[in-house]
């Protein structure tokens, strides 16, 4: 489950599909991140209204409020089809319905919300229902149950603490009412009439995100640590013969080259400027002025996985020409690790298990959200990196003004 930090859904609780479409420009220009078809329009204008509202916004989440009671297999694949990315059962209904919705959810790569208005227990079945793996826990009071004088707040504290899973909010929510659930923990604030009946619902709908930022800032500050905190790792699990190694083979190197794909090689080219700073011979593979590698040229390889095949063959053909291998990986005993002459092992995420897939591997642990796919691992590079830079200042007593009278004056 990836980690969510306040998310706004706006619920376009509306009959006519081209008011609703113009309120939700409004208020994803305002910086809402889902928009909910709601009930009402999915019964006026069927499942078209979810797939012309996810054409006109790819880049949004979008929510087919079904509240399904029977067939969820069904509805759920339905939805799918259409476009949705959450789709909301009802909590009332029979275990089968919720657990056939999860497993079509699951296969098609989607989210259910189960909404729990008309539960009694609703702490009991939120339990239940995290157990059946549904994704989102929604309390949510109804308009009929508001005129009654009812509130989510009633329930949402108990919810929140009862289950694991993101819980959401929905009630006659307002700028009044949005901080205590936010307090109170809830991670999804649906808001309906509060946008959909403002006067400008833009500018509601930013007022309302103002309301998450103390959140964002906590998150993002988070990570930033929960990241610096693994390069320490790294630091401290650095072997002084692999970074030896890569030393002496870059200093008895006629040409190196540096080789990398995706944001590997944007680490690389990052690390191949510095180098060239320094006077170094270097060159990034792939380039148009790339000379040919030769015997006693150097291939700097980095990859994460050790697996990635352009890597892996741009190593064997180093090899093949009389060439040195240092990789750059987390796996020693990858391919290219055990193709290389000196391996610098750079830790990725933890392994919680080891399945063949690199990007599966690296989605096993408590770092998915925080730094999703080969993050950790290009991070760590990168500062490694710059770290052999500082050492090779030092070492051939280049100052930051020696560099400065390489850097590009065409730029």
């Amino acid at each position: 489950m990836e980690a969510l930090k306040m998310i706004l859904q706006v619920a376009l609780d509306l009959t006519d599909i081209e008011q609703a479409m113009s309120i939700a420009e409004k208020a994803a220009h305002g910086g809402a991140h889902w928009l909910e078809v709601g009930t009402p329009l999915i019964k006026k204008e069927g499942m078209r209204a979810v797939e012309l509202m996810k054409r006109r916004f790819p880049d949004r989440k979008v929510v087919a409020d079904l509240k399904t009671m029977d067939t969820g297999a069904l509805e759920v694949e339905m939805a799918v089809r259409h476009g949705a990315d959450v789709v909301s059962i009802l909590g009332v209904a029979d275990d089968k319905t919720i657990k056939d919705a999860v497993k079509v959810a699951k296969r098609y790569g989607i989210r259910v919300m189960v909404d729990l208005i008309g539960v009694k227990d609703k702490v009991a079945r939120a339990k239940q229902l995290e157990k059946m793996g549904v994704d989102y826990i929604l309390v949510h009071t109804g308009i009929d149950e508001q005129v009654q004088g009812k509130s989510p707040l009633e329930d949402l504290e108990k919810v929140v603490k009862a289950v694991k899973i993101p819980v959401a909010v929905a009630g006659g929510l307002n700028l009044e009412t949005i901080p205590k659930v936010v307090e109170m923990g809830a991670t999804i604030i649906i808001v309906g009439g509060a946008i959909t009946k403002a006067k400008d619902p833009e500018e509601t709908t930013r007022k309302i995100i103002d309301l998450f930022w103390g959140e964002y800032m906590l998150t993002i500050k988070k990570a930033m640590r929960d990241i610096m905190d693994h390069i320490n790792h790294v630091v401290d699990a650095l072997k002084l013969e692999e970074v030896r190694g890569m030393i002496d083979a870059m200093i008895g190197a006629n040409k190196i080259f540096i080789y990398g794909a995706g944001r590997s090689g944007l680490v690389g080219k990052a690390f191949a400027m510095r180098l060239m700073h320094l006077d170094f011979n270097v060159y990034v593979v792939g380039e148009t002025i790339t000379p040919a590698f030769g015997e006693g040229d150097l291939l700097i390889a980095i990859s994460g996985s050790g697996e990635t095949k352009s890597i892996v063959d741009a190593a064997e053909i180093a090899k093949d020409q009389g060439g040195k291998v240092v990789a750059l990986t987390s796996y020693k005993n990858s391919t290219l690790g055990r193709i290389s002459d000196v391996v610098v092992t750079i830790p990725g995420r933890a392994k919680t298990d080891v399945p063949t897939d690199y990007i599966a591997r690296q989605m096993l642990t408590e770092y998915k959200w925080v730094a999703p796919m080969g993050t950790l691992f290009e991070d760590s590079t990168m500062i490694f990196l710059d770290g052999i830079i500082a050492l090779l200042m030092a070492t051939f007593q280049k100052t930051e003004k020696d560099m400065k009278k390489k850097h590009a004056t065409l730029e």
